[in-house]
């Protein structure tokens, strides 16, 4: 309902008459305001798209009055109108440069147009005015027959207040359609595609991973802006708390705002269109990520539900309970993956929620078959024994490594997990993937580990693990003095104790272990199993 210069000129109360046109577009431009001002430089008090309403009192200086005329009061009480037996007269002293630097200073300041009045100061629009409009590109209009400003600045006025009042009403409705889109089935791509609807412009949610969600909107995301719009999306969500960001690209203007609460980030709202939102569509906006918060939380709560039920039936693998586990697998997340398979171990802490969504992404949705489960706090998955690309891809950029068992059986299940531990311990950073049967090929000690040769380091060792804190300060004493190659002096400056000290402690390990540590063959026994221990 905003007003534009047409529909001003248009109104036939106001008398107006277009002088001069800037350029084809300049009468459909939308009128921000009206002001009136006989200032030489009004532009401090204006602002860019007004109409400024002026009589021209500074182009005029007024002469001595007829002192045989009496003064005459114009119509509407304000202006004494131009007549030759007025009072005053007025005498033109503006030059044609004087006109010409008025006209420029609009023209910077971005003035929609000039309303200049007439048969009040002039009997008419002064021809060198029209003349700087016209090689500045500023538009003039005439304001003839005595209009009054207040008129034309109260009919701007309100047409402001009706249209404030219609995007009023407008934002009220759109929030109650938002509202019942909430409690559709499928409440989140409801609430997504009712905010398109109602705002005309394209949509996307992406979730806690930076992934976009799945929604059924019409509008697509621009091809150019998406890569930029992606990565202000990570980072929005590196920060952890609730923020918003703008960004103008060539196909219009995107406004970003996270969805959740600080530290627990559900995702970020992004909405473009070819202008910026104003606040009606701001608020509908930060009414529709409400409603998203709430359910996405819902979502949450889902999540977890379905995390406890992803342990218990890793359980029932376990336990050889293939047919109840199967069939419960399938009711909820589709086809387990069909043997031979591997087990896949995660090695980097707690996994978070945003990895938590990501594999539950590839797992419903995912270029191949993955079961997984966070169990105790670590995470366990179950792909073909030829996949787990995706997977671990998804590890590495959360920043885990991982172990994978040998290839397999599901009725093998338990002795896979344990060969998947064996070779998530292996795994570092800079070798984020190892497979089990890929240990044996690191030497002799691979093999042992292959092998599970754990069981005989630790019956080598169990004397030291009996005796608690004295055992462990001994076997860290080992340790140290194997790997300086049996060196007294050295080892004993590195542990900051006397050598004899040292002698007196590797005598009282070789006691208790009942091993000549004065043998190769003795301290390659000691060294071996110190390697191979858990707890070593």
């Amino acid at each position: 309902m905003s007003v534009t210069l047409r529909e001003l000129v248009e109104e036939t109360e106001f008398k107006l008459r277009v002088l001069h046109a800037a350029d084809a577009s300049a009468l459909d431009r939308e009128l921000v305001w009206a002001h009136s001002s006989d200032l030489g430089d009004p532009t401090p008090w204006l602002e860019a798209g007004q109409l400024l309403l002026t009589d021209g009192m500074q182009f005029a200086v007024s002469e001595a009055p007829d002192p045989g005329v009496q003064p005459q009061r114009a119509a509407n009480g304000l202006r004494s109108p131009v007549s030759a037996t007025a009072t005053v007269r007025f005498q033109a002293l503006a030059s044609e440069v004087v006109f010409d630097a008025y006209v420029a200073r609009l023209r910077a300041a971005d003035i929609a147009a000039l309303g200049f009045a007439t048969e009040i100061i002039h009997a008419e629009v002064p021809a060198d005015l029209v003349a700087a409009c016209e090689r500045h590109g500023l538009t003039l209009v005439e304001v003839a027959e005595r209009t009054p400003f207040i008129g034309i600045i109260r009919y701007l006025a309100d047409q402001r207040a009706l249209e404030q009042r219609a995007r009023l009403e407008w934002s009220l409705q759109a929030q109650r359609k938002l509202a019942r889109a909430a409690l559709r089935p499928g409440g989140l791509g409801a609430i997504l595609v009712e905010l398109e609807r109602q705002l005309e412009s394209w949509v996307a949610l992406y979730d806690s991973t930076g992934l976009r969600v799945d929604a059924q909107t019409r509008i697509r995301v621009p091809e150019s802006e998406a890569p930029e719009i992606e990565r202000m999306v990570q980072s929005l969500l590196a920060r952890g708390g609730r923020s918003g960001a703008h960004l103008h690209g060539e196909s219009g203007d995107v406004t970003l705002q996270t969805v959740g609460q600080h530290g627990q980030l559900r995702g970020v709202l992004a909405v473009g269109g070819r202008a910026p939102l104003d606040l009606a569509g701001n608020d509908l906006v930060a009414s529709a990520i409400g409603h998203a918060s709430i359910a996405l939380e819902q979502n949450r709560e889902l999540d977890a539900a379905r995390g406890h039920l992803r342990v218990g039936l890793l359980e029932l693998l376990l336990a050889g309970e293939m047919e109840v586990a199967t069939r419960t697998a399938e009711t909820v997340w589709g086809k387990l993956p069909e043997a031979p398979i591997r087990v896949m171990q995660a090695r980097g802490g707690e996994p978070g929620q945003a990895l938590l969504d990501r594999l539950e992404r590839l797992a419903g949705s995912g270029p191949e078959p993955i079961f997984f489960a966070a169990r105790d706090h670590d995470l366990v998955a179950i792909v073909p024994a030829r996949g787990g690309a995706a997977l671990l891809e998804a590890l590495t950029d959360a920043g885990f490594s991982a172990g994978a068992s040998a290839p397999g059986g599901w009725p093998e299940l338990p002795r896979l997990l344990a060969e998947a531990r064996k070779a998530a311990e292996r795994s570092t950073p800079n070798r984020p993937s190892v497979r089990f049967e890929d240990l044996a090929t690191t030497g002799m000690l691979g093999a042992l580990e292959a092998a599970d040769g754990r069981v005989t380091a630790r019956r080598v060792l169990q004397p030291l693990l009996e005796q608690g804190e004295q055992g462990r300060l001994l076997l860290d004493t080992l340790a140290a003095w194997t790997e300086g190659n049996c060196a007294w002096d050295p080892v004993a400056k590195s542990l900051g104790i006397h050598r004899h000290t040292l002698r007196s402690r590797v005598t009282t390990a070789e006691q208790l272990l009942g091993i000549d540590l004065q043998t190769f063959a003795g301290r390659a026994e000691v060294w071996s199993a110190m390697r191979l221990l858990d707890d070593a």
